[in-house]
């Protein structure tokens, strides 16, 4: 269905409007996918699965808060927060930190493990469907246009913030 349809669009898009509604969008649907067939049957959010697989792939005395902000995808996520309700779930644990003693270390803990490990398989099983409708030519080239918006984008946000 095309975005005009389906957002019951008549008036003419202004530039870049087309583009943005067709990623958010877009957005929208890979997140509902995700969180019905993924997240909320284990009753965990992405961002938290996403801070258990940073955990996991990490060092043993695992990661500041900071470094787990800079690895996580949603770059504007509380990730304190995020770290405070994985804790209170036994998920993760917070250790001291000799080198700093104002920040602790974050590790993923054996229930947090087993929890990943369960969401894996399906999280890439899910994964593999996300463009199964593109040839690999489409796939490479869909990835080059993403990343020249992602780059622009980050550079324009890094103007606003400047």
């Amino acid at each position: 269905m095309h975005l005009r349809e389906e957002l019951q669009i008549v008036k003419p898009f202004e530039p870049g409007q087309e583009v943005a509604l067709a990623l958010l969008l877009g957005r929208e649907y890979l997140t509902r996918l995700f969180d019905k067939g993924l997240f909320e049957p284990e009753g965990i959010s992405d961002q938290q699965f996403n801070v258990l697989r940073i955990l996991k792939g990490g060092p043993k005395e695992g990661y500041l808060v900071k470094d787990l902000r800079c690895r996580m995808i949603f770059k504007f996520a509380d990730a304190p927060r995020l770290v405070n309700r994985l804790e209170a779930r036994g998920l993760v644990k917070r250790c001291e930190n000799p080198a700093d003693r104002r920040g602790s270390r974050v590790q993923i803990t054996a229930k947090g493990l087993a929890l990943e490990a369960r969401l894996r398989t399906r999280h890439q099983a899910l994964g593999a469907r996300v463009d199964r409708v593109l040839s690999s030519e489409e796939r490479n080239q869909l990835l080059d246009l993403l990343e020249r918006l992602r780059n622009d984008h980050r550079a324009q946000l890094t103007e606003l913030e400047g």
